[in-house]
């Protein structure tokens, strides 16, 4: 089990607030507070949250209160700010990598609209400056493109769209999820599956379309 001590460090790693830690293990900040504190040892069960949640943003933890990140590293974005955050780690990767291209498949750009709300504009504005090209899989039939402005779109070859968005950007891929409620962000910071889903994508790109705009 890991210690008070862990739990702090980690938190510092990641530049988590004790709310931040609180929405990605499903234990109260109040508790969090408490333990950190030594005010409380907390539950076991509480322990094994707040570890598995700081494991699958990345943390490792070894002997004698050691912290440190993962290589490969998971990193679990959630709700309005959690979208918001991940694009800006968009911005962040494609401006420390000098990635010249991001690729996007299984788009529905209206969930995308809908949670990127007024930041929008703004990132589009700022990856325009960077120079960064998009290319965008959508499903064969719709015409929807509200980034056409910096991105070309094609149409998926019917029957291969999937309600899954992925997100390759740096040396990152992203798994979107939406729900009723809020979106949920999976970002792994691992190359060799970058890669894979890199050529995945360019594959498939090369089989889809040019959309037909009436």
């Amino acid at each position: 089990m890991i210690t008070r001590y862990q739990i702090t460090a980690a938190r510092a790693l990641l530049e988590w607030t004790q709310d931040d830690l609180a929405n990605a293990s499903g234990v109260s900040k109040d508790m969090i507070s408490k333990i950190e504190g030594g005010k409380s040892a907390g539950s076991l069960k509480s322990i094994q949250s707040i570890e598995d949640g700081l494991t699958v943003a990345g943390i490792e933890f070894g002997e004698n209160d050691s912290v440190k990140r993962s290589a490969s590293q998971i990193r679990v974005l959630k709700g309005q700010k959690g979208f918001l955050d991940f694009y800006e780690d968009v911005f962040e990767e494609v401006q420390k990598t000098g990635a010249t291209s991001v690729s996007v498949s299984n788009v529905d750009e209206r969930k995308f609209v809908q949670w990127q709300c007024e930041q929008l504009k703004e990132h589009s504005e700022r990856m325009r400056a960077l120079g960064t090209k998009y290319k965008i899989l959508i499903q064969h039939g719709d015409t929807y493109f509200p980034a056409s402005n910096y991105a070309e779109y094609r149409w998926m070859p019917e029957g291969t769209f999937y309600s899954v968005p992925f997100y390759i950007y740096g040396k990152k891929v992203a798994m979107l999820i939406f729900d009723e409620h809020e979106p949920r962000i999976y970002v792994l910071s691992e190359p060799e599956l970058t890669n894979l889903y890199k050529a995945q994508f360019e594959s498939l790109w090369k089989q889809s379309s040019e959309p037909e705009v009436k």
